[in-house]
């Protein structure tokens, strides 16, 4: 064999090695991060990809750190890889708590544990601004042209995920509400994060975007900004909701460490603080989540033109 043809069989060896190790890694990563505790010794909290991972990480841990303090157990954060994903787990009892945004809350409700006795128990809902709500908005770009929604009649628009309640269901409330339907735009998609939407439209990628407000709020200040085209009214809050059967105890231990904030402390403040300037819980009410039943089922019940084959 000469030596050139062995040269190449050492470099196809070890690129054959690399490659493997590579998948070897990769595989192992993904099995950490979809590891989830249910031993007695922790609970887990997931939480749906709506910002960048590491972002979400900083945001949560403490608030983990401090739920695991009241609760005597350590609790350990999840980011699920979708909306999917944690509807899933938590409907399943693969995880024990979760911070639920109100597509995948419902979802879960009503399709998931539609026929079981025992539903995802709501615990604690988030307040902003003093209010047990948030926002969606339309955004364009601060030099855009677009004045009102019907103008976004032949333009581009950017969306969240497909689950997401304010980056999804309700912008297209709202474009339907100025009598405009998704094949009236030139084009749509869905980017998957809420800051995704932000930075497509201010690059000039699309002509406009639906989002949730505080994201949209961050990005106006800048040259070019976000211009808010239209808001929504007041939409059902996020909540921190506990899977079926999770043992009273706990779920007490939950309740008192979330809502009684004028007993917790300093310890509470700094990890609800960190979930956003002015955040707080207080008691979940299901009264707002029928406007929210309502905006998602007009969306889905919008039949599709049959078409003769």
């Amino acid at each position: 064999m000469n030596a050139c043809r062995l040269m190449q069989l050492l470099l196809k060896a070890v690129l054959l090695a690399l490659i493997t190790a590579g998948c070897h890694q990769e595989n192992s990563q993904v099995i950490k991060k979809e590891s989830i505790s249910n031993g007695d010794s922790s609970l887990t909290l997931i939480v749906h990809p709506y910002d960048n991972p590491s972002r979400l990480v900083e945001r949560f841990t403490p608030l983990c750190q401090y739920l695991g303090s009241k609760l005597g157990q350590p609790v350990e954060l999840v980011i699920a890889r979708s909306y999917v994903d944690q509807i899933q787990r938590i409907s399943k009892g693969q995880a024990d708590i979760a911070y639920m945004g109100p597509t995948p809350f419902l979802r879960a409700q009503d399709h998931y544990l539609a026929d079981k006795k025992n539903k995802l128990i709501p615990i604690a809902a988030e307040v902003k601004g003093g209010e047990a709500s948030y926002h969606s908005v339309i955004v364009v770009r601060n030099t855009s042209d677009i004045t009102k929604v019907d103008d976004l009649n032949g333009r581009t628009l950017a969306l969240g995920a497909p689950h997401s309640f304010s980056s999804h269901y309700v912008p297209r409330v709202i474009i339907g509400n100025a009598g405009l339907a998704f094949k009236d735009l030139r084009d749509f998609a869905f980017l998957g994060r809420h800051e995704r939407v932000a930075l497509a439209v201010l690059h000039g990628d699309f002509d406009a975007g639906g989002l949730n407000r505080e994201v949209a709020q961050r990005y106006k200040d800048r040259s070019p900004g976000l211009r808010i085209l239209s808001t929504s009214p007041p939409l059902a809050p996020h909540l921190i909701v506990a899977r079926p059967e999770l043992p009273l105890k706990q779920l007490n231990l939950l309740k008192t460490a979330l809502l009684n904030s004028d007993e917790q402390g300093d310890k509470y403040q700094s990890a609800i603080e960190n979930l956003g300037s002015g955040t707080r819980f207080t008691k979940a009410r299901m009264k707002p989540f029928e406007l929210a039943r309502r905006i998602i089922a007009a969306v889905e019940s919008t039949p599709a033109a049959l078409v003769s084959w």
